[in-house]
C-alpha cells in the first residue's frame, strides 16, 4: 500500500474526488453508510526551515500586537548559535507579512569580531552577499545590497537602511562569522566560538509612520559638572538636549522620556576605544543599568586615539552602525560624546546627533579620506557628497538630516510609536 504522504496535495485531492463518484454511482436507493474511504486532511506543507537551524519566532508575540498597529516585537531572543571555524550553519527565520524592518543583534566574546557573514531574502534576494568579509576587512559597502560593518565583542544589523535593500514577508536565511585579530591593525582571521543572536521586527499595518519617539537614557562621569542631578537642570546642557530634539525633529523623530544617571568619574578620560576589553568597552557595559527602552549616552571629557597630537582626535564614538538594538549592557550598548566643544569645532549637540546617529544606523554621507583610495559615501540617494552641512558628514559638524536618513533611523525598533 503507497501511504498517503507519497502522493501530493493536488494528487490527494483528486483521488478524494475520484472515490466520491465512485461511491454515488454505486447504488443512488441505498440507505446512508458510513463511507468505505476515508479520505483525511492534506499533511501539513513541509516544514520551510528543513535543511537549515530554524531559530524559534515568539508567535505570541506578534500575535499581541493588534491589527494596524506599528509595534516593535521581539521574534528571537539570545538564541545560541556555535560558529566553528569561524562560521556558523545556515540560520532559518520566518518573516511575518507586515514587516516593516528588522534588527539582527549578535552577542558573542569581547575578543572576537562579529558580522553576519550572509544574508538571503525570498526569491534569493541577497540582503548581505555570502563570504563579503573573506579578507577580514570588516565593511560590506559597494557590494552588498545592505551595507554593514563588524564590530568587536557585539553587532548589529539594521536592514533596509537605504533603497536598494529590502525585507519581505517569508524565509530569510543567515549565517554568523567570528572572527579573532591580534592587534586592531592586523585583519581578523575565523574563530571557533559561540553567540547568541537576537532579531527584532518593526511591523505596521497599512500605514507606513512618518513620526516615532526616542527615548534616551544619560550617563554622566561628572565632565564639565555635569552630573545625574545636576544636569536636568543645568542650563547649557538642557540647550544640547533641545538642540539635539530640533535636529531630530526635521525627520519625525520626537525626544520622548530622559533618564539620567552617573557613572563612576575614572571613565571621565577613556584611554582605549579600540578593543573590546579596553575602558570604553567597559564603560558602555553601564547600559545594564538603563531603565528606559532607548539607547544609552555617556558624557566624558576625553576620548584618547591614535590620531591624538596628530592634527586630529575623537569627539564623539558610537558602539556600532547599527549598535545593538534592544539589547543592554555589551560593550557595543552606547554612544561616548566629549562634554565639552573644542575650539573651532563643532558643538556638543551636533556630535552627540552624530553619534547616535551611527547608532541608530546611519553611516558618514561622505569620508574625509585622509588615507587616499576611492572616497566612500553612503548609499543614500538624498545626501550629497562632500556637503558638510550634513549631520553625517565626517567632519560632524552640520545639522541636516535627509529624509532618507529619516527612514532609516525610523526602522530602527529603537523608535517608538
Amino acid at each position: 500500500m503507497v501511504p498517503s504522504a507519497s502522493f501530493s496535495r493536488t494528487t490527494r485531492l483528486l483521488v478524494a474526488g475520484l472515490c466520491s463518484t465512485f461511491l454515488l454511482a454505486c447504488d443512488n436507493d441505498s440507505p446512508t453508510e458510513e463511507p468505505i474511504f476515508v479520505v483525511e486532511e492534506p499533511d501539513p506543507l513541509p516544514d520551510f526551515c528543513e535543511g537549515y537551524i530554524a531559530l524559534p519566532v515568539d508567535r505570541d508575540a506578534l500575535a499581541a500586537v493588534p491589527p494596524g498597529e506599528v509595534a516593535t516585537v521581539k521574534l528571537v531572543d539570545r538564541f545560541d548559535v556555535d560558529h566553528p571555524a569561524g562560521f556558523s550553519e545556515e540560520l532559518c527565520l520566518s518573516v511575518p507579512e507586515n514587516i516593516l524592518s528588522l534588527a539582527v543583534t549578535i552577542e558573542g566574546s569581547d575578543r572576537l569580531t562579529y558580522a553576519l557573514n550572509s544574508w538571503e531574502g525570498p526569491e534569493g534576494f541577497e540582503v548581505i552577499r555570502g563570504g563579503w568579509n573573506s579578507d577580514g576587512q570588516g565593511l560590506c559597502a559597494n557590494n552588498c545590497n545592505n551595507r554593514i560593518y563588524a564590530r568587536i565583542g557585539a553587532f548589529a544589523a539594521l536592514a533596509p537602511n537605504n533603497p536598494a535593500s529590502r525585507v519581505d514577508p517569508g524565509r530569510h536565511i543567515l549565517s554568523v562569522e567570528g572572527r579573532y585579530s591580534s592587534s586592531p591593525f592586523a585583519a581578523p582571521q575565523p574563530r571557533d566560538g559561540s553567540v547568541k543572536v537576537t532579531i527584532h521586527a518593526r511591523v505596521v499595518g497599512d500605514e507606513v509612520p512618518e513620526t516615532g519617539t526616542l527615548d534616551l537614557n544619560l550617563f554622566f562621569t561628572g565632565s564639565d559638572g555635569w552630573t545625574a542631578e545636576s544636569a536636568p537642570t543645568d542650563p547649557e546642557f538642557q540647550q544640547t538636549l533641545e538642540e539635539l530634539g530640533e535636529i531630530y525633529a526635521q525627520v519625525g523623530i520626537e525626544i520622548g522620556e530622559v533618564a539620567y544617571l552617573d557613572v563612576d568619574e575614572d571613565f571621565q578620560d577613556i584611554e582605549d576605544i579600540m578593543t573590546g576589553t579596553g575602558d570604553f568597552a567597559e564603560l558602555l557595559t553601564n547600559s545594564e543599568r538603563a531603565p528606559l527602552d532607548g539607547p544609552s549616552i555617556f558624557f566624558v571629557d576625553r576620548l584618547r586615539s591614535i590620531f591624538d597630537g596628530g592634527g586630529g582626535g575623537v569627539l564623539g564614538i558610537s558602539g556600532g552602525i547599527p549598535g545593538p538594538v534592544h539589547v543592554k549592557g555589551t560593550v557595543a550598548s552606547g554612544v561616548a560624546v566629549m562634554s565639552h566643544q573644542i575650539p573651532g569645532g563643532p558643538p556638543v549637540s551636533h556630535i552627540f546627533a552624530h553619534e547616535l546617529g551611527h547608532y541608530m544606523g546611519l553611516f558618514h554621507t561622505s569620508e574625509n579620506n585622509p588615507f587616499g583610495g576611492p572616497q566612500m559615501h553612503d548609499p543614500l540617494p538624498d545626501t550629497p557628497q562632500n556637503d558638510e552641512s550634513y549631520l553625517m558628514h565626517a567632519t560632524g559638524g552640520g545639522d541636516i538630516l535627509s529624509e532618507w536618513q529619516g527612514i532609516v533611523m525610523r526602522n530602527n525598533p529603537w523608535v517608538k510609536n
